[in-house]
């Protein structure tokens, strides 16, 4: 069974396997291993640096783009829905 079936089949569930200063390497669900370099923003920014390394001991899986070899800066959710605060 599939984490999350999509519409757009480069976008897979991916779960982070190792995370290196330059790369992060997830394995999908279908067992095919991918090397995701990291752009230099994502490299000199601790705070996402630390995220993925908590992310990797979760053994969370995430969306990733196979074609591209790219993380995403959000979750499943193509646009957060906002929510009205109540008082």
């Amino acid at each position: 069974m599939k984490l999350r079936d999509t519409s757009q089949p480069n976008i897979v569930a991916a779960k982070i396997i190792n995370v290196t200063p330059k790369n992060v390497t997830v394995i999908t669900e279908e067992g095919h291993l991918l090397k995701i370099p990291l752009t230099k923003q994502y490299r000199e920014d601790k705070t996402l640096r630390a995220s993925l390394v908590d992310i990797l001991k979760a053994g969370i899986w995430i969306p990733v783009n196979k074609k591209l070899k790219k993380l995403f800066s959000y979750d499943w959710l193509s646009a957060p829905a906002l929510v009205s605060a109540k008082n």
